[in-house]
């Protein structure tokens, strides 16, 4: 008996990190980013121009450890590559976190946590209750590039060097996660939340609001969100009708993505509420589409209140931590989030199953998701447990269906 590998056409060759890709069985176009470092996690995109869109990330070793940076990665209309990445973080002191990037006042502005490191052969948390991650320590840093002299094709113009100093943006710890959302009168605001150390591993942590100017300066205290312990990684976007925003979250109770409603342009938000999608206390993103629609990507699993034999659900400021995070889905609403009549799986993983495979499964997290040309979604996302990010362009009508 012969084997058909002998014979096989093998293109792995051919492939080349960044290149974008159409294949068969695969939705839409795609490419891996080029990994730098054994982890790339937490991406986000962003149009720098109409013909040049950014992804940043964290690289590095291990989350929580020093020499994890923020690196930055260029699509432009003229390649059908992404661009070498470069880093452009510059504490290499402490882990860099959860980059964001947004264009305002004709400067890429980068936010990103930068939290203080225990070294990898410490043990000692693990006796005093603690967590290896010291996201409490993190502080928000600002940092800013001038687009006057940007080059995509010129990794000087937009490399480490070409950056202004990092600054903290406010004097307390915080952590952040998505861009904010830029008001009509010029003002931006911004999601964190202040991540505890005490409380059943980051399940103490709440959101806040913050101000920023179009320098990318923050103004004035951050506005709470009621009632939100446990509810994190706010996305905002605005309702159909542009007279209420919206904030959607992620849950620390791996329960269901929540919804927040403001109807003073962010000054309070509503107490966050359960919506029908699952969440498996994992990032989660939000767009309001040019259609009207509302899309959401979010990983679709999570654990029903009573899965531990409860009778209800887990009280506030505790977590729960499922390792799964696949698959990953989008939805579509056209009620501003109360329904999701739509939603299809855009990545399920490697398919091995069963709870001892979560391992090797190869985990699909921290989504990110914009858009471009009316009906095309942009999607970046930290794939095969971190191995790489890979990113994704797919049209609305893929989660629609024909």
């Amino acid at each position: 008996m012969f084997s058909p590998f002998r014979n096989a056409i093998d293109r792995h060759q051919d492939l080349e990190w960044g290149q974008i890709l159409l294949t068969p069985f695969q939705l839409g176009a795609w490419s891996l980013l080029e990994p730098m470092g054994v982890q790339n996690h937490a991406p986000q995109l962003c149009w720098i121009r109409a013909d040049v869109l950014a992804c940043v990330w964290m690289a590095g070793d291990q989350e929580g450890t020093s020499g994890m940076s923020v690196v930055l990665s260029l699509l432009s209309a003229q390649n059908n590559a992404w661009s070498e990445p470069q880093c452009i973080s510059q504490d290499a002191q402490r882990s860099e976190q959860n980059p964001l990037l947004f264009v305002s006042d004709g400067r890429l502005h980068l936010i990103h946590s930068a939290q203080r490191v225990r070294d990898p052969e410490d043990t000692s948390w693990a006796d005093q209750d603690s967590s290896f991650s010291m996201q409490w320590t993190a502080m928000l840093r600002h940092q800013s590039l001038d687009l006057e002299d940007f080059q995509p094709d010129d990794p000087n113009s937009w490399g480490a060097e070409a950056w202004s100093k990092a600054n903290d943006l406010v004097d307390s710890t915080a952590f952040c996660r998505h861009p904010p959302y830029r008001l009509k009168d010029g003002i931006w605001l911004l999601p964190i939340y202040r991540s505890l150390e005490q409380g059943g591993a980051f399940g103490h942590d709440h959101t806040e609001i913050l101000e920023l100017n179009d320098q990318g300066l923050a103004v004035g205290a951050p506005v709470p969100v009621a009632e939100s312990v446990g509810r994190v990684h706010g996305s905002i976007v605005p309702s159909a009708d542009e007279t209420t925003l919206l904030q959607f979250f992620r849950s620390r109770l791996a329960d269901h993505v929540y919804r927040s409603i403001s109807i003073d342009s962010g000054q309070t938000w509503s107490a966050p509420e359960a919506t029908m999608l699952p969440n498996n206390n994992s990032s989660i993103q939000a767009c309001r589409l040019s259609s009207g629609r509302l899309a959401l990507i979010f990983n679709r699993f999570g654990f029903p209140p009573d899965l531990d034999g409860s009778e209800s659900a887990p009280k506030w400021g505790e977590a729960r931590w499922p390792r799964t995070r696949w698959p990953l889905s989008i939805a579509l609403s056209d009620d501003d989030g109360l329904t999701w009549p739509w939603i299809r799986d855009l990545d399920t993983g490697f398919g091995f199953s069963g709870a001892l495979n979560w391992t090797i499964n190869g985990q699909l997290a921290y989504p990110t998701l914009i858009e471009g040309q009316p009906g095309e979604l942009h999607v970046a996302y930290s794939w095969g447990g971190r191995q790489a990010i890979r990113y994704v362009c797919l049209k609305e009508i893929d989660i629609l269906g024909d």
